[in-house]
């Protein structure tokens, strides 16, 4: 009977953590973290190689689209693997500082935003975290 009782949890568990990151999957916005000002729209999606990624589908300036961005089409999140509810063991490209990091992204049902955690470690203890926000269309 244990057995079934455990086996019955891994299989909830397992849903759970698949619900949680098909939440995580879509549009967002990133934002300035001084201004606030929208900087790009991210599109986090599964490759076929069963990871995940996010590509910039449009870039803005001063809160502004800027259709001629050279960093729109460039895929910036790279290589995440799905665990737990989230997605990790990837990177996250910073096109401003040319910048590669460590990171991981958690969905916040509370608000319904994604938080990104950039670091210079793999546990995630030196760096910073940001918020995206879903695209509402």
């Amino acid at each position: 009977m244990k057995k079934y009782f455990l086996l019955l949890v891994l299989v909830f568990s397992s849903m759970f953590a698949s619900a949680q990151i098909d939440k995580i999957l879509g549009e967002w916005y990133t934002v300035d973290d001084e201004t606030g000002a929208v900087k790009a729209l991210v599109n986090i999606y599964q490759g076929d190689n069963g990871l995940y990624y996010g590509q910039i589908i449009k870039a803005f300036k001063n809160g502004t689209e800027n259709p001629n961005s050279p960093n729109k089409g460039l895929v910036i999140v790279k290589d995440m693997e799905g665990k737990d509810g989230m997605l990790v063991n990837g990177t996250i490209y910073e096109p401003e500082s040319k910048k590669t990091y460590y990171a991981k992204i958690s969905y916040n049902k509370e608000d319904n935003t994604i938080t990104l955690r950039g670091s210079l470690d793999k546990r995630g203890w030196v760096g910073r975290s940001q918020t995206w926000i879903k695209d509402k269309k």
